[in-house]
């Protein structure tokens, strides 16, 4: 990932969601972003911390003993 800021368009692209999913996490300020004035912006910081915030350890199967290490 560059240290180029995204925009609400790309951020939706990058992670494989709708324009609308982004606008309302960020309206709802469930994820970090910087304004600048009007325009919203996601650094490559805010856009590893929305990455993490998803992620989910494995509860049961092969994985759960790993993901508990």
């Amino acid at each position: 990932m560059t240290d180029r800021h995204f925009t609400q368009k790309e951020l939706a692209a990058y992670l494989g969601v709708s324009e609308r999913f982004v606008e309302v996490r960020v309206q709802s300020r469930e994820w970090p972003f910087t304004r600048h004035g009007r325009l919203v912006r996601f650094s490559p910081a805010d856009v590893r911390e929305i990455e993490e915030s998803g992620r989910q350890p494995a509860l049961n199967g092969p994985l759960a003993s790993r993901s508990a290490a």
